[in-house]
């Protein structure tokens, strides 16, 4: 079976190399969810050996995008829409109550740390690092918020969320939008304006539902 979106590499640092050709060709459905993978077939079609794909198989696995079976090989991640509506009718009422406990407690640092977050995904140019400044700020609230409890509770619909992220961070108009989203959600947090930073976090969970319904349908 011949994989739909990738190509032959070249010698580069082959293991990030891999790894994001499979991540694009995910992320935009050359290769279907609910597709079985194996290191053979993405070895031979990439002409690689199988260690770099190996550890790119861990990467995606890490970041929810497909499924390891022991001796099998790997399934690319398939969500039901009802799954997606219920991890962001769970992640709304997290958030909301994360900024509302984190509000009272963040410092000056804190909130430096999530201004810094937004300035480096404005011009980092990697998928993946802005995945990582993404989820950085989103962290950093649930730190400030010091509750445990709602920590695990929000790592239980992670995997869907980073997910979710990762498809987003293709799209460069929505990646504008949340830019925005994540500035007003920090200027309230800094007026300690904790109905207004409830709202604006509210708002950009809605609007990145929508956004991946939209991908979704299609």
């Amino acid at each position: 079976m011949k994989l739909p979106g990738l190509e032959s590499v070249e010698r580069q640092p082959l293991n990030v190399i891999v790894y994001e050709k499979l991540k694009t060709s995910i992320v935009n459905g050359d290769i279907e969810p609910g597709t079985r993978i194996t290191e053979a077939t993405v070895s031979k079609q990439l002409n690689v050996s199988s260690t770099p794909v190996r550890e790119a198989f861990r990467k995606l696995s890490a970041e929810g995008l497909i499924t390891i079976v022991p001796w099998k090989g790997a399934i690319v991640q398939e969500f039901t829409s009802k799954q997606i509506l219920d991890v962001y009718q769970c992640r709304t009422s997290l958030e909301e109550l994360a900024v509302e406990l984190a509000i009272p407690r963040i410092d000056a640092e804190g909130i430096e740390q999530l201004k810094e977050c937004v300035k480096k995904s404005i011009t980092c140019e990697s998928h993946t690092e802005y995945v990582e400044l993404n989820t950085k700020l989103h962290d950093l609230i649930y730190e400030y918020a010091d509750n445990p409890t709602l920590m695990n509770l929000y790592n239980q619909i992670k995997d869907v969320v980073i997910h979710n992220r990762i498809v987003t961070s293709y799209s460069e108009e929505r990646k504008r939008q949340i830019i925005e989203e994540h500035e007003a959600i920090i200027k309230h947090i800094e007026q300690k304006d904790i109905d207004n930073a409830k709202q604006a976090v509210r708002t950009h969970i809605f609007k990145g539902y929508d956004h991946i319904k939209t991908r979704f349908e299609k």
